[in-house]
């Protein structure tokens, strides 16, 4: 038994406009430039397969962590387990000093990471998102593959999560 998590690279709005690369591409192959034709076609085909993928296998008892371009695996991570122990949600505060000539700004922003923890106190990141109840959704599957609860740690006061009261809208 095997689950999967692939997450692109990059952005969505870059991969939206990857076939406008591709295109310039064919069009540059066309009149006579095949080394920069070729060069954005090949980045178009990077941009549209670069994912982090994290791969769990039960009977193995391995999870795999890295990142695939091109289908080729790079930076493969490998962690063996007894047991899968929980999801832990935490939450992480932010903040980026923006400044201009005229003012300075301060953004701040927060976001959750579930993290699941192993028997031997060794943890691997599953999801980070910015909006809670869209990283509930999201590690809710791993949770149910694993039958492992998932605890949240993102307040004061630490809790179970029980994903009936998790709807998606």
């Amino acid at each position: 038994m095997t689950k999967k998590i692939t997450i692109p690279y990059f952005p969505a709005g870059l991969k939206y406009t990857s076939p406008i690369l591709f295109f310039v591409g064919l069009y540059l192959l066309a009149i006579g430039h095949p080394v920069w034709g070729v060069v954005l076609i090949l980045l178009t085909a990077v941009i549209l397969t670069t994912r982090y993928v994290t791969e769990i296998d039960l009977q193995k008892k391995v999870c795999n962590d890295y990142i695939a371009m091109l289908g080729i695996p790079f930076s493969k991570e490998v962690k063996k387990f007894n047991a899968v122990d929980r999801i832990l949600i935490t939450k992480g505060n932010h903040a980026q000093n923006v400044q201009t000539r005229i003012q300075s700004r301060t953004m701040s922003w927060s976001d959750y990471t579930g993290t699941l923890l192993f028997d031997d106190g060794e943890t691997l990141d599953l999801l980070t998102r910015n909006d809670k109840k869209e990283l509930l959704l999201g590690v809710k599957e791993f949770a149910d593959f694993l039958s492992v609860g998932v605890e949240d740690h993102s307040t004061s006061h630490h809790y179970w999560v029980d994903f009936s009261q998790v709807v998606k809208e």
